[in-house]
Order: structure tokens, then sequence, then C-alpha cells
């Protein structure tokens, strides 16, 4: 579906991004995850064609993202951005219909198509109560949400998702890390997104590329990249890899301030601690 081979991009003199290998696969969840800097969100975007690479190639279901027309691009790939726009005064319908515009070819006049898709995604981010609210009135978690659902009514195959959980409480952490899972579960949605909580990576993940530095310190599972050394190395954090049984799968636990005689630099743990 979704390629990068010797992916290279910079800002003038300053190298961003260095030879990335990528590849993503129909219904998978693969996450980004690095320290702030290591090129995370400037992969996102160099993924679905929103920024020219200086070297290597991305390739979109076979061919060159950057030969594709904006709208061909946009029918395939959904980019949902770290930072949005102030919106002043418009809907929360409006904002979701948004999504359809890659359809539109003359105008805004909504199709039975484009009805059905906008109140798919409201409905899936349970936000019916509230389409006629204006956007600027909602909270941060609940502007997340209609973001979100913006996306959803897009309807694209892949979905790229910058800090997806940003802005929201615990409750609705836990709801959008769902939501992520039942779309490639449900309708084979490949989703690709930047996280800063290891833990949240470590959780939906089929696939993790951890950066650091532009490059790719390391990919595979989440139980294959994700050590006590790796996370010494990349973030330069003292942490335990646990496995509690209460939680079937691993977790990230940073080291006390005054407890990192145990993880000094360079001499990590690489297992993985069960409980």
């Amino acid at each position: 579906m979704l390629r990068a081979h010797n992916l290279s991009f910079s800002y003038g003199r300053h190298d961003v991004l260095r030879k990335i290998n990528f590849q993503a696969d129909e219904a998978q969840i693969i996450s980004l995850i690095g320290p702030n800097g290591s090129g995370k969100s400037t992969l996102l975007r160099c993924l679905c064609g929103l920024m020219p690479i200086n070297e290597g190639k991305v390739i979109l279901f076979g061919r060159s993202i950057h030969k594709m027309k904006a709208g061909e691009k946009a029918r395939q790939i959904a980019f949902f951005p770290q930072f949005h726009e102030t919106m002043q005064g418009e809907t929360v319908y409006e904002i979701i219909a948004m999504g359809r515009s890659p359809y539109k070819k003359f105008g805004w006049v909504t199709t039975k198509t484009d009805r059905e898709k906008i109140a798919w995604a409201s409905e899936y981010m349970q936000l019916g109560h509230m389409m006629n609210r204006s956007v600027e009135k909602l909270s941060g978690g609940e502007k997340q949400r209609v973001w979100i659902a913006m996306i959803l009514a897009q309807d694209t195959p892949i979905i790229l998702l910058d800090e997806p959980v940003t802005y929201m409480d615990l409750k609705h952490q836990r709801e959008l890390l769902k939501t992520i899972t039942d779309l490639k579960e449900s309708f084979n949605k490949t989703i690709i997104a930047v996280f800063h909580d290891i833990n949240h990576a470590i959780e939906v993940s089929d696939y993790i590329y951890l950066l650091k530095d532009g490059r790719i310190y390391g990919s595979g599972t989440s139980e294959e990249v994700i050590t006590e050394t790796a996370i010494q190395d990349v973030y330069d954090v003292c942490a335990h890899v646990w496995n509690f049984n209460k939680c079937r799968r691993n977790v990230v636990i940073p080291a006390g301030f005054h407890v990192d005689q145990f993880c000094r630099k360079g001499q990590g743990k690489t297992h993985t601690q069960h409980i």
C-alpha cells in the first residue's frame, strides 16, 4: 500500500530525515515514536506527499505519491495534523463535511453518499448530539474528536494521525485507542500514528518504528523494539519494561529520579520483567 525507500528530507542544510525505509500494508496499525525533534511528524508529512523529499521515493498503491494529483491522493490517504487552524463560526457538521471535499468536482452540493459518510463519522465519534454547535465553543478534547470525524468522513484506506490523543482526558484517550483498533479490525483501515506515550503505541500497534536523530533506530513488534536499552539510548531516560498479567501487555515505567543506579547509560536491561 504505502512504501518509502531511502527517504531523506532536509530544511536547507539541516538534515531532518536520513535514509528512511518504511512499509505499511492493509489493515495494520503502525506507530512512529521517538523524542521531540527525531523526525516523526516530518516523516508523516513526507509519507502523504505534503513535503517534497530530497532523496528516495514514496510509493502509494504502486505509484509515486509526488506524481499524483492532490485530489487523487486525498481519496487514498487522510492526514490528521498535530495542530489545526482556528475555526470561526463553523459548526461541527460543517467541519466533518469538509472531509468529503476530495470527492467534489463542482460546488458543495452533498450527495446521498456524502450524507451517509458524515452521519456515520459523527455517530462513530459520538458527536451526533452536537452537530449544530459552534466548534469554537467546544473543549479541546471535543474539538479533537470533531477533526478526527472529518478524517473518517474522508473514508480513505490509509489514515495518518499526528498525536491524535492530544488534549484528551484519560477516558477519551482510551476510547480513541479503541476506535483506532476497531478501524483496523472492522474496516480494514491502515493507521499510521505518531505517539508521544510509548504505552499507547504498545497497546495498539502491530508494528513500531522508533526514530532517533532522523534515522530509524529500530523497527518491529513492540516486544522487539521497546526495550530498556532502547529507551535509554533514544530518550536518555532510565525506564523499566514490565509485563503485568492483568494488563496482558508490556508497560514502560520510568525509573524514579533517585533510582537510576540500576539503569546507567549503556547498562540498560533488554529483557522484560514479569509480574
